[in-house]
């Protein structure tokens, strides 16, 4: 009767089977939600950094491409100077319309003496005219000059005698020097803005980033959907009248979120400056499909490594737990008086000595009967 409470208490305990195998199922438990958490928040970090690096990256030679497409036209402003020292005349002019083409890129090139009268001018537009009040004749005086985006009323009037939107242009402009390094006039060229902004854009496509333009006083002048936001509703827009660079997540007007980046300076090699600001951003999503991609794999491999664990699992219970129980169940039998002597167990040195242990104690009890 002393051995029935055991019995009833023992049979309530899980087998040694049982307790393997929980034990391996809540190790796993544990182990694969901490590594899901570490692997989710280390994946966004990553995504996060990669978005950062890329936008900055991006956005930085996207300036590059861009000023480097302007410097080829400055380029070719400054070859026109240096010829201005010994052509004039019809020679001048022929060499303003090449440069001019079709027009769909520079829209007029101009030289101007120093009191400001077009002297000669690509397709004689504006010769006579004076320009001595423009930006880009004060300016183009004193030395090399890049001037921001602006109207030319009295050129749209010749260019487009039929009206429509207002044309507008960015200039450049050179001091013209005599042989003897006397100033003899300044020479300037209009360049259409809807060149600047296709050029802008398609570096930004070519680049898989969307890049606004902002002006000195930090106002986008140029963006990729054609819908500016206003200067007082992002941070990089407050940078950019600082001239500072930055980048971050920001939560654009549309409701989306964004990295962002700003280069403080557009120019490259000898090209004046225009006081432009680049912006580029990078939506923030752009790189979900590919951390999807690499869930999907992290979890393909956590379950192809869970099912090798699980067999594994199986075979050691098999080979090392197994006897265990069998020399258990033996000596519950030999306890109700059985007279078999347990099976030989040798895959651990504990289930050899339990099994040699319980062969001597069957065999003692079959002296003893005999006697």
């Amino acid at each position: 009767m002393a051995d029935t409470p055991a019995r009833a208490t023992s049979g309530n305990q899980p087998t040694l089977t049982q307790a393997t195998y929980g034990f391996v199922l809540l190790t796993l438990l544990i182990v694969s939600t901490i590594m899901a958490a570490v692997f989710w928040s280390r994946s966004e970090r990553l995504i996060d950094d990669a978005l950062d690096l890329a936008v900055r990256t991006r956005t930085n030679a996207a300036g590059q491409v861009f000023a480097r497409t302007l410097h080829k036209e400055w380029s070719d402003l400054r070859f026109l100077a240096s010829t201005l020292k010994t052509d004039s005349g019809a020679d001048l002019r022929d060499m303003m319309s090449v440069l001019r083409s079709d027009g769909n890129r520079v829209s007029w090139v101009g030289y101007a003496d120093t009191a400001g009268t077009v002297l000669e001018a690509s397709d004689g537009l504006l010769v006579g005219a004076d320009v001595s009040a423009r930006p880009w004749f004060r300016n183009g005086l004193k030395s090399g000059f890049a001037g921001d985006v602006h109207e030319a009323v009295l050129l749209a009037q010749k260019l487009r005698p039929e009206g429509g939107d207002p044309l507008r242009f960015v200039d450049f402009a050179l001091p013209v020097k005599s042989p003897e390094g006397d100033l003899t006039g300044v020479l300037g060229m209009h360049i259409d803005l809807a060149w600047v902004e296709r050029t802008l854009e398609e570096t930004g496509k070519m680049l898989g980033i969307d890049l606004f333009l902002i002006n000195q006083a930090g106002e986008v002048i140029m963006a990729p959907t054609g819908k500016l936001p206003g200067s007082d509703e992002l941070q990089f827009l407050r940078a950019a009248r600082a001239g500072t660079q930055t980048a971050g997540r920001e939560v654009w007007p549309d409701g989306h979120a964004y990295f962002t980046t700003l280069v403080p300076s557009v120019t490259y090699g000898d090209l004046p400056s225009f006081g432009w600001r680049l912006a580029g951003r990078i939506d923030a999503s752009s790189f979900n499909p590919g951390l999807s991609a690499l869930k999907v794999t992290a979890l393909i491999a956590g379950v192809a490594g869970l099912v090798v664990f699980a067999l594994l699992t199986a075979l050691f219970v098999q080979l090392f737990l197994r006897p265990i129980s069998g020399l258990a169940s033996f000596a519950e039998r030999l306890a109700k008086g059985g007279d078999d002597y347990p099976p030989e167990a040798l895959s651990s040195r504990e289930a050899a000595e339990l099994s040699k242990a319980l062969s001597r104690i069957q065999a003692e009890r079959s002296v003893r009967t005999v006697k």
